[in-house]
């Protein structure tokens, strides 16, 4: 992941768009463990930036669990530009998957071929 820590500036010039929402993060402890780990806080916001350019936010919040409870995940677009495509979003989102697989005990990035295999071919089929 290439995380980033974008000015005040830079985020003034753009809108948010939530683009995923877990808010029973802790029902998996070892994965929200993991992330608080891999992200070095239990409620915070840490910006990446895609291979593509475009910059995304993971937020985590804390509800006294003594880890992370919830997480969600931003895209941040010029304000008055459509977002990007779908495919271009989930291309993003997918390295995301991958990267949490990666850092989260219990977790194994293996696991998520065969899903992203399927998704594509039942977006090959719908087109």
């Amino acid at each position: 992941m290439n995380f980033v820590t974008p000015t005040a500036e830079q985020l003034a010039t753009l809108r948010a768009d939530p683009l995923v929402f877990e808010q029973e993060l802790d029902v998996r402890p070892a994965v929200a463990s993991s992330l608080e780990r891999a992200l070095g806080f239990r409620a915070g916001r840490k910006y990446w930036r895609s291979e593509s350019g475009h910059l995304y936010a993971l937020e985590l919040g804390d509800f006294g669990r003594g880890r992370p409870s919830m997480a969600l995940v931003y895209g941040f677009w010029p304000r008055f530009e459509p977002r990007p495509s779908d495919d271009r979003i989930d291309e993003d989102l997918k390295a995301l998957c991958y990267w949490v697989a990666e850092v989260s005990d219990g977790l194994d990035p293996a696991d998520l071929d065969p899903t992203f295999t399927s998704l594509a071919t039942i977006r090959e089929r719908a087109k």
